[in-house]
């Protein structure tokens, strides 16, 4: 999947010595395809009320784990990407230089004196997406399956009787 030409959504991201954390600022995104390899992420989406598509592509600065990392598109994006190997990383990217829409998350980071405070990052919220399967032609609906949220809702249209003192009123 090349990423389509779109919106540059900001992303932030922090790490540990043996993980990165994403988080990519598109709220309530839908239509979200994601290509995650060991070497980069391209990500597209479509989000508010114009249905703006935002897309980027990442080459990352050294390689990751697809198999043993995480995601969630449930309100914001979010990325755990375990590294292949333990280190610390002096950027995000492979290319030297600053990538203007990637920002430090530093509610999430930790130096490497600090990580056994902190601890690791809180990947209950993130599905794992590492089982060998290909998600990247799927969209989100699909992926969930097939409820939506309209179907939650279906039942609020059906007529129903309500008794008060004596009569009846149908809504």
């Amino acid at each position: 999947m090349a990423a389509s030409r779109g919106l540059q959504p900001s992303v932030t991201w922090a790490q540990r010595q043996d993980s990165v954390f994403l988080t990519i600022d598109v709220k309530d995104a839908t239509n979200v395809r994601i290509q995650l390899q060991e070497d980069s992420l391209e990500f597209a989406a479509t989000a508010g009320e114009d249905g703006a598509l935002y897309s980027f592509q990442l080459d990352f600065f050294k390689p990751i784990s697809r198999e043993e990392s995480k995601w969630s598109t449930k309100r914001c994006p979010e990325f755990y990407l375990r590294k292949s190997s333990d280190e610390t990383w002096p950027r995000l990217q492979k290319g030297a230089g600053k990538l203007q829409w990637v920002k430090l998350d530093w509610g999430k980071w930790a130096d490497s004196d600090e990580e056994d405070e902190k601890g690791g990052f809180d990947t209950s919220a993130l599905e794992d997406h590492g089982s060998g399967m290909d998600f990247s032609g799927l969209s989100q609906g699909e992926v969930e399956g097939s409820d939506d949220r309209d179907s939650i809702l279906a039942d609020l249209d059906e007529e129903i009787a309500i008794e008060t003192d004596g009569e009846d009123v149908t809504r």
